[in-house]
């Protein structure tokens, strides 16, 4: 378990413990949701944190050690998972439970019902996920929205970029994301490679390892796609340090992703805010961010092709079919129109870094949190009576 942050304020017991439950190890989204949102947080409220390697992790002597240190103060525990192993929050200490989620399709997972509803609140990153769940028969008065976010001192357009990928003559679409039917990732190579001819001077980046596919034989996928041109795919191996994916973005010209379904789109918002255009399909999540400057892939809505959840009435809801004649020619129009490409991108990644950095997500948390809590106290928490200086860096 993690101390709280020293939180300047002479009012520090009056304000909410807040005991972070998450997997803050990692680089795959929920991990750098859980590590960031929770450490912007901390310079605004104490927060205790619990890291878990799968579901282990040290719940019961944290909760003990909690009740024994802090016994008069104020507990939210946030549990920050996928939303079946909300469970987690029965060991967490008394006090008000928040489950923090994600989800991606129309349709919620049979279990992730009962387990949400362990919950007090329900929180959620966008407007479009929150519309989700009170579609699938929960309380929208319980659904608050608490935004991801970016951190605009990793990811900005100054990054040096990576210098033999800088080198290579020619414009640069990058895709990062798992390769699964989700991402779009073999419709988005097929596009390109339809698209593009040996008198063009584009190239596709990919990063688009899955974890959770290991086994998956690339060569394979796409001898099967039958290209007509695979060298011009670069593909970028697994990069350990998520603040470095910036260097790759920033030696490239163009974020593309013809996603089905995002419930935010971390990897969208980190180019954004390197400065690349980007051309993403319009729906879901991700639009919570991408502003007028965006190139939107037109879609249909179509039953989920690829269901990763069981479901007992075989309905596994809906998703966006990306309109693929409309991918080639944005990603066309792109690549002969790079000035005004470039412009837009750069007046998209201001607009992320200002209105979208991890800081602005905790104080958004904060707000959420004070709000929750005042019905139950009495307390104002929104005149300023209990605000305190965020910690310095």
């Amino acid at each position: 378990m993690r101390r709280p942050n020293d939180v300047r304020s002479d009012r520090v017991t009056e304000l909410p413990l807040v005991h972070a439950i998450g997997w803050f190890e990692g680089r795959l989204g929920y991990n750098v949701h859980t590590a960031n949102l929770f450490g912007a947080l901390s310079r605004r409220l104490p927060v205790v944190a619990t890291s878990l390697q799968m579901l282990d992790g040290p719940l019961a002597s944290d909760r003990a050690l909690i009740r024994r240190l802090w016994p008069e103060r104020q507990v939210v525990s946030i549990a920050l998972l996928h939303g079946q192993l909300m469970h987690v929050l029965d060991g967490a200490p008394p006090g008000r439970r928040i489950a923090y989620t994600v989800w991606e399709s129309t349709k919620l997972p049979d279990d992730w019902l009962e387990s949400l509803g362990r919950a007090d609140e329900i929180w959620v990153p966008t407007e479009w996920n929150r519309a989700v769940f009170a579609a699938n028969g929960i309380d929208p008065r319980h659904i608050r929205v608490v935004p991801e976010g970016v951190d605009p001192e990793l990811f900005h357009p100054d990054v040096p970029p990576v210098p033999d990928l800088a080198r290579r003559s020619g414009f640069k679409f990058v895709n990062v994301g798992k390769w699964e039917e989700r991402k779009g990732t073999a419709l988005l190579i097929k596009a390109f490679d339809d698209e593009f001819g040996p008198a063009d001077d584009a190239w596709l980046v990919l990063s688009c390892y899955n974890p959770h596919t290991p086994d998956m034989d690339v060569r394979a996928e796409l001898r099967a796609l039958r290209l007509r041109r695979p060298e011009r795919l670069l593909f970028i191996p697994p990069i350990r340090d998520h603040g470095r994916m910036a260097e790759v973005y920033t030696s490239c010209d163009a974020f593309v992703s013809p996603t089905r379904a995002e419930g935010w789109g971390l990897p969208i918002i980190e180019a954004m805010a390197c400065g690349l255009p980007v051309i993403v399909t319009g729906y879901s999540g991700h639009t919570a961010f991408l502003g007028p400057h965006a190139y939107r892939i037109d879609h249909r809505l179509v039953p989920v092709s690829d269901p990763y959840f069981p479901a007992a009435d075989g309905n596994h809801g809906l998703w966006a079919e990306p309109d693929v004649g409309h991918l080639r020619r944005l990603m066309r129009y792109v690549h002969d129109h790079r000035d005004e490409a470039r412009a837009r991108g750069l007046a998209g990644g201001a607009d992320v870094r200002r209105q979208f950095s991890w800081q602005e997500a905790a104080a958004k948390a904060a707000e959420t949190i004070r709000a929750s809590l005042a019905p139950m106290t009495g307390a104002d928490y929104t005149n300023g009576r209990t605000t305190v200086a965020p910690k310095q860096a």
